[in-house]
């Protein structure tokens, strides 16, 4: 199965925007480097490690970022710094069907009975900022909601989120016209 078809497969629930400043040309800044952000989950929920979530995000950055011809540096002297805040949460859906709830009674005292339900389901979210490191300056976001961060398959679900994400981002390769 192609890298590609898999990103895809991966990405079906996800819902990824992205907002560039307006104004600002991100191809004049030529390095970049990947701060390590937050993790926020409850500690019974948290199923992967601070550092193999930093060390996936910053893999998949720099793959999208070295391939659009921006050049990775381990310190702070970086045009970019890029951080994240990626987490999970529970999320409870709850509705009432009103009476009967679609449900037939099975004798006169559930006639007036209101039938409601409830769905608890765990979801996920990444967000990344890309700043200017001169004048702290937010240039570039992506929001990614709808990640299941919590299994064992996370680095491929950073992965699509990042490949996803990086769609419309800037490239400082210049195109040959043909």
């Amino acid at each position: 199965m192609s890298a590609f078809l898999l990103s895809g497969l991966l990405s079906q629930g996800q819902s990824i925007k992205t907002h560039s400043e307006k104004g600002v040309d991100l191809t004049v800044y030529e390095t970049f480097t990947v701060m390590k952000g937050e993790f926020m989950t409850t500690p019974e929920s948290k199923k992967v490690s601070e550092q193999a979530l930093f060390l996936s995000i910053t893999a998949a950055v720099r793959r999208e970022m070295e391939d659009r011809g921006y050049k990775f540096v381990e310190d702070s002297s970086a045009q970019l710094w890029i951080g994240y805040v990626a987490g999970s949460y529970n999320m409870t859906n709850a509705g009432v069907n009103g009476p009967l709830g679609q449900t037939p009674a099975s004798n006169a005292a559930d006639m007036n009975q209101s039938r409601s339900w409830s769905h608890t389901s765990q979801d996920g979210m990444l967000v990344l900022d890309i700043s200017d490191s001169a004048n702290k300056k937010a240039l570039w976001k992506a929001e990614a909601q709808g990640l299941s961060l919590d299994n064992g398959d996370f680095k491929r679900v950073i992965d699509a989120a990042i490949f996803k994400a990086y769609r419309k981002f800037p490239s400082r390769i210049k195109k040959k016209k043909k």
